[in-house]
């Protein structure tokens, strides 16, 4: 999978959000992570850039919130500590490790019980 860095601008040092097309026959989760990683970002020395996949998640609630971290935790290219779930918005935020490696397919498993109806 090729990602072009030189389209990938940051401009601000607030989240920016990006909506990617993503064929995992040809790349995967931790590919974007890293090109987004890599970024030369003129403020990357005080916020580095990173990448966060959004799931929709409405199965989440107070009662299972906590356990999203655990639910993670053994996933690759995934950091499940810095992971976070919003019950009031019915979403998991998984923050993507900038080494690569996520794929999306294994956080899917992971989150099932949340991403159920």
């Amino acid at each position: 999978m090729e990602i072009k860095k030189d389209a990938l601008k940051a401009t601000k040092e607030k989240p920016q959000t990006v909506t990617v097309d993503l064929d995992t026959s040809k790349g995967d989760l931790g590919d974007i992570a890293k090109a987004v990683c890599d970024c030369d970002t003129p403020h990357k020395e005080k916020v580095a850039p990173s990448a966060t996949l959004i799931v929709p998640a409405p199965g989440l609630d107070e009662g299972n919130a906590e356990k999203v971290a655990d639910a993670l935790k053994d996933v690759k290219g995934v950091d499940a500590k810095e992971s976070k779930a919003h019950v009031k918005r019915k979403e998991i935020h998984v923050k993507l490790d900038g080494k690569g490696g996520a794929k999306l397919a294994d956080i899917k498993t992971a989150l099932a019980d949340y991403i159920k109806k």
